[in-house]
């Protein structure tokens, strides 16, 4: 996991940090015990993977399907892949599959369709310090007073216009 913070002007502390994070993440295919022959620690280390890729595949179909409500909280492995899978992230998935192991292999295309099918909608979010939100709202109420001020005269002027309009349209008789 990478983390990049960048400053969108120059190193002043009261800017905006646009902030990025990379997942590069290599996930095991699943673990058959009968087939590995596994025992001890690392049998129960491949029922821990197990569980881990049936709760991510659990995870990307409820949001492929567009669930309003995904547990994310199961594994670690869907809290680590949160802001990938469901947040504000561009997401690449890469599935492969070998001719070696074609049994277990068939629900990989699955998988990838799924995954597919997962539309996220990012958006660049700048995370602002204390300094920069108070400069940020310093300058939208020096604009929101310039504006207000420019209403003002407008409405004077218009008052003003109003008034000449009604005493050129009085006939002064003497």
């Amino acid at each position: 996991i990478l983390e990049s913070r960048e400053r969108s002007e120059g190193d002043d502390s009261d800017v905006a940090v646009t902030v990025s994070h990379l997942n590069l993440v290599d996930i095991a295919g699943s673990e058959n015990a009968s087939q590995t022959g596994s025992t001890g620690d690392r049998l129960k280390e491949g029922g821990f993977i197990n569980i881990s890729l049936f709760m991510l595949g659990r995870v990307i179909s409820q949001l492929s399907e567009g669930e309003h409500f995904v547990n994310f909280r199961d594994s670690k492995l869907t809290r680590i892949l949160q802001l990938s899978l469901g947040g504000n992230a561009k997401t690449a998935v890469v599935y492969t599959v070998t001719l070696v192991g074609i049994e277990q292999t068939h629900s990989t295309p699955r998988s990838a369709s799924r995954a597919k099918a997962v539309k996220n909608k990012p958006v660049v979010i700048e995370v602002l310090s204390d300094a920069a939100l108070l400069k940020q709202y310093a300058m939208e109420i020096k604009t929101l007073q310039n504006s207000l001020a420019k209403e003002r005269s407008t409405d004077k002027a218009q008052e003003v216009d109003k008034v000449i309009l009604a005493w050129s349209s009085c006939s002064l008789v003497l």
